[in-house]
């Protein structure tokens, strides 16, 4: 009776089981998480790619595990993140972005030429996404107004350098873990929802350049608390920058350059203590600027050009040690140029053109020889230098911040086309410039200034730009500025400029711009150097001036300086030959140099050929028919690296032999994966085969001791062991070269065997009266051991490097524990 008991509660149990099972719903049934739904995600994905020119989706094969593939990283065996940034995958429809495995957590696909509408749904169905790029691509249309929902776990999102458009209110309101939204370079309209903060009060970077948003910036930006960067440039904002924006501690950036602000800048913005850019040109601001603002201490870029800023400019600039740009022009500032700007130490780029300032130029400005550099600034920004041509527009040109922005829109706007412009270099440019001496960059013109120019400008070693045009300059022209052997620009043109252009002008040899017009300049044009090549327009007006290009100079009485007679045709004819000769000279030295050049210009164009069949090479190690990863971004010539021998017949084998002869290592040369590494199989070009084994780095094992070793290695020789041939460090790559072996490993001898791959009838020889042959046997044995132990089935009880050294250590002469043979 018991037993049927137990027996109809068993029966009970398991149908309550069942009837459990049965209530749980297809869909949650559906949504057990495996590795292998992953990898169908993933398939699916790819098939709706219809390009991929660099092949490196050709690894997403379903006989291999997916955490191996290309682009695709796992984390507690589920993919987690996908980055398949920068390859221009082709004709990728948006709703590719559906297909994708559910537990992503990181998504990185800018670059990747998608096309379509934004889905609706996206963040509905991928709702542990972290991490989201999408820019650089070609999404269109409205970001729905359900976008972002159920996008709690959200940190960054990067929609940049697409064409979205439509408003994006009350879309990031409802990310509460939102640190970086990026929507720069779209077509997104409206206003700045106001319900930003603090909804996303998290917020660390609000980046909205090079839309068409309008309003005024929402007071309310001043609730998310930890906002670092706001940049609102090239939009059609109006209204006046908040006075609330003084709240937020940690802003290092407020970019909103080219709008419609108005208004004064307010003073709270001192506030700021983190404060490092200040960019507001092209605006119609007013007033004068705070002395208030001089508390940000880590102010490095104040940009309030083409403004309508009035005063004097205030002396306090001189307590910014971290100031390298300060870009005041065209505005309305009078006075004199404060003195205190000497102090400004780091100060590299000073543009002050096109105001009402007066007085002389101090003789001290920027930074000065010897100043002491300081690391890190303007490390983080991006660059633009646009110089003006002709005479539209005032001054050399500007530089502006143009993260995010494309490039094209420097043409697509009205007011800026207004000027005749060339954009004249961009990026990270001024990351450098620190380092720089003196100033590099000084604008003064289209004031009032009085005075002569400085002998001291003279000592600004690093000037590449000096603009005086346009002032009231009185005196000679400095022979110090002969010392600017970077000047590159030099415009003194409508001032009063007296006496001869210097003789040392001759030594300025990257001079290609250069206007002393409209002054009183007097005497010959220096006929050596670049002067004598520019044309007559650039020394117009100087009714003392002569020689090439103007009219050859004369003397008192109006005749040429050297008129020839009958008496001295003997004298003529001297200097007709020695001119002759000078001729046949020059000639002959033109011609070397030409071959020289022409030399120089073919080895140039080899190395260059050589420098991209290595990229080409180095592509190749992060193909996707590569077996494995590199880390070698940062070896400055991976490719040239020797291997280091050992009395082998490698004595010339270089990492890019090892490349080549592996295919990129590629899975089709990988022939076995240990517990230190992956094994691939080499052919070099005379038919050899080598094996080569690319150590995993899982100690913090320097490469002193990873040398050390491998020299130990080197040495020890026995025919029962297969030779190192030789090692190779790339990067934080390691390789070793061994010699290889034709009939396979002895891990596949054994195939899980344990120690029953050692012969028995060799373990009785060790018992046999030849103590010779049993001492032999017995060596050979302990060297099997330990090889052994290399290929354990668990890896956790294979010996590391330093104990396997240490084993055959043992074994070396000497050791008084075993013998060698090298024989």
């Amino acid at each position: 009776m018991e037993s049927y008991t137990l027996k109809l509660l068993h029966h009970l149990a398991l149908t309550l089981v069942f009837a459990v099972y049965l209530s749980v719903s297809p869909t949650q049934q559906s949504i057990v998480p495996s590795i292998k739904t992953d990898a169908a995600a993933l398939i699916s994905f790819r098939k709706m790619i219809q390009k991929d020119p660099n092949g490196v989706l050709s690894s997403w094969q379903l006989n291999r595990n997916p955490c191996t593939w290309y682009g695709v990283s796992c984390s507690l065996g589920r993919v987690t993140q996908l980055n398949l940034s920068g390859n221009y995958l082709g004709g990728i429809n948006s709703t590719c972005l559906l297909q994708l495995p559910y537990g992503l957590k990181q998504l990185e696909l800018s670059s990747a030429v998608l096309v379509g509408l934004v889905p609706d749904n996206f963040f509905s169905k991928y709702p542990n996404l972290v991490y989201v790029n999408l820019s650089q691509n070609n999404l269109t249309g409205t970001l729905p107004e359900i976008f972002l929902s159920n996008s709690d776990k959200l940190q960054v999102l990067d929609l940049s350098s697409n064409n979205i458009t439509g408003s994006i209110s009350a879309l990031i309101s409802s990310c509460k873990k939102l640190r970086i939204v990026d929507f720069s370079s779209n077509q997104v309209l409206g206003i700045i929802p106001p319900d930003i903060c603090p909804g996303a009060e998290l917020l660390e970077e609000l980046r909205l350049p090079d839309n068409l948003i309008e309003g005024e910036i929402p007071a309310q930006l001043s609730q998310c608390s930890q906002l670092k960067t706001i940049d609102l440039s090239l939009n059609y904002l109006n209204g006046s920058i908040p006075a609330e924006l003084g709240m937020l501690e940690h802003l290092e950036q407020l970019i909103a350059w080219f709008n419609g602000l108005e208004g004064k800048i307010p003073p709270e913005l001192g506030q700021c203590k983190n404060l490092k850019d200040l960019i507001l040109n092209n605006n119609q601001l007013s007033g004068e600027i705070p002395v208030e603002l001089f508390n940000c201490s880590n102010l490095e870029w104040i940009s309030l050009t083409s403004n309508e800023i009035t005063g004097k400019i205030p002396k306090e600039f001189g307590v910014l040690s971290r100031l390298a740009v300060l870009q005041l022009a065209n505005n309305s500032l009078t006075g004199e140029i404060p003195v205190e700007l000497g102090n400004c130490s780091s100060l590299v780029w000073l543009d002050l053109n096109s105001n009402n300032l007066t007085g002389a130029i101090p003789p001290r400005l920027g930074r000065q020889l010897g100043a002491k550099a300081l690391s890190g600034i303007l490390s983080g920004n991006t660059l633009v230098f646009v110089r003006n041509v002709g005479n539209s527009c005032k001054g050399v040109g500007g530089l502006l911040e143009f993260a995010g922005i494309r490039p094209e829109r420097l043409l697509q706007i009205p007011t800026l086309r207004t000027c005749d412009f060339t954009r004249m270099y961009s990026g990270a440019v001024l990351s450098l410039f620190t380092q720089y001496q003196t100033l590099e960059y000084l604008d003064l013109s289209y004031n009032e200034l009085r005075g002569k120019i400085p002998d001291e400008i003279g000592e600004m070693i690093a000037l590449q730009v000096l603009e005086l045009a346009h002032n009231q300059l009185s005196g000679d022209i400095p022979s110090s500025l002969g010392q600017l052997r970077n000047l590159g620009v030099f415009d003194a043109s409508h001032n009063r400029l007296q006496g001869q252009i210097p003789e040392s002008f001759s030594n300025l040899s990257f001079l290609v711009q250069i206007d002393l017009s409209n002054n009183e300049l007097t005497g010959p044009i220096p006929q050596r150097g670049q002067l004598s090549t520019l044309p007559a327009t650039q020394y117009a007006n100087n009714p003392g001036l002569c020689g090439v290009p103007l009219p050859e100079c004369r003397n008192s009485n109006n005749q040429p300086p050297v008129t020839p007679s009958a008496d001295g045709d003997k004298k003529g004819h001297r200097l007709a030959a020695a001119a002759w000769a000078n001729s046949i000279v020059m000639g002959v030295l033109i011609s070397i140099a030409s071959i020289c050049i022409l030399i120089v210009w073919a080895i140039a164009m080899r190395a260059r050929r050589k420098e991209a069949e290595e990229v080409k090479m180095l592509n190749s190690l992060q193909a996707t028919h590569a077996a494995t990863t590199w880390k070698i971004d940062k070896e400055k010539e991976p490719l040239s690296i020797n291997v280091a021998t050992f009395q082998r017949q490698l004595r010339k084998l270089k990492f890019s032999q090892l490349i080549e002869a592996t295919n990129g290592f590629s899975a089709a040369s990988l022939i076995g994966c240990g517990g230190f590494g992956e094994v691939f199989k080499a052919t070099l070009k005379d038919g050899s085969s080598v094996a080569i084994k690319k150590l995993i780095r899982l100690s913090c094992q320097g490469d002193r001791e990873f040398m050390a070793e491998m020299e130990t290695l080197g040495k020890i020789k026995h025919r029962n062991l297969v030779p190192l041939l030789g090692y190779c460090k790339v990067g934080e790559e390691r390789l070793l070269v061994y010699e290889f072996m034709e009939f396979g490993s002895l891990e596949e001898v054994r195939e899980g065997k344990q120690m029953e791959v050692i012969d028995p009838e060799l373990l009785l020889v060790t018992k046999g009266t030849d103590e010779a042959e049993a001492e032999e046997v017995k060596e050979m044995v302990r060297y099997l051991e330990i090889t052994l132990q290399c290929v354990d089935d668990f890896p956790s009880k294979r010996p590391n490097m330093l104990q396997v050294v240490a084993m055959l250590r043992e074994l070396m002469p000497g050791s008084g524990n075993g013998s060698s043979n090298s024989g």
